[in-house]
């Protein structure tokens, strides 16, 4: 029996056993896991804040902080407002009926997608921008400024190569449940 058939008798009744104890620990696995997402995202958000304004407030910033700046002002009220807009799971999805549940969660895969093109786009400007600091630096700076921008664009190669490899695993999982959820509402 495969997945779409699965889905299918789920939502039909035809399978009335109590959820089982491996699935009951895989929900608890993704909510711990979401929660752990959410508090590493706060943590950043608070490092970030803190490291910058204890920086410009004891007016020690060096060429690393001035780097890293712009980036941070762009990085986290895009990173916040993406998971501010993102729409919440219902606990009720699953009892509609199939074209509702369906819909409702084709809703939230493209919503991931974007999300994951999103991301995608952020780490190519963020290699830009690093990009464009090293031949600023090089042009214009000291030897402080060239060893922060190469920093910089050491770190943005490493995010970028990251972003892309688990974002393009994180596609394949999405568009593979895209395309049987979208199997079930038919042609």
């Amino acid at each position: 029996m495969n997945f779409d058939d699965e889905l299918k008798g789920a939502w039909q009744g035809e399978i009335a056993q109590p959820p089982s104890r491996r699935m009951s620990d895989q929900v608890r696995r993704h909510r711990r896991r979401h929660r752990l997402l959410r508090g590493l995202e706060v943590v950043l958000t608070c490092a970030a804040v803190a490291v910058f304004g204890h920086a410009l407030m004891s007016r020690t910033a060096g060429p690393n902080h001035w780097l890293l700046m712009p980036f941070f002002m762009v990085f986290l009220p895009v990173v916040w407002s993406v998971v501010l807009r993102a729409p919440g799971r219902h606990r009720g999805d699953a009892s509609e009926p199939p074209q509702v549940y369906a819909r409702l969660r084709l809703a939230q895969l493209r919503t991931d997608l974007r999300d994951l093109w999103l991301a995608r786009r952020a780490a190519v400007v963020l290699l830009a921008y690093a990009l464009v600091a090293l031949a600023g630096s090089w042009l214009f700076g000291d030897g402080d400024w060239r060893t922060a921008s190469t920093h910089l664009l050491v770190y943005a190669v490493g995010w970028w190569l990251a972003t892309f490899a688990w974002c393009r695993h994180l596609r394949r999982r999405r568009l593979r449940e895209y395309r049987s959820t979208r199997r079930m509402l038919g042609p």
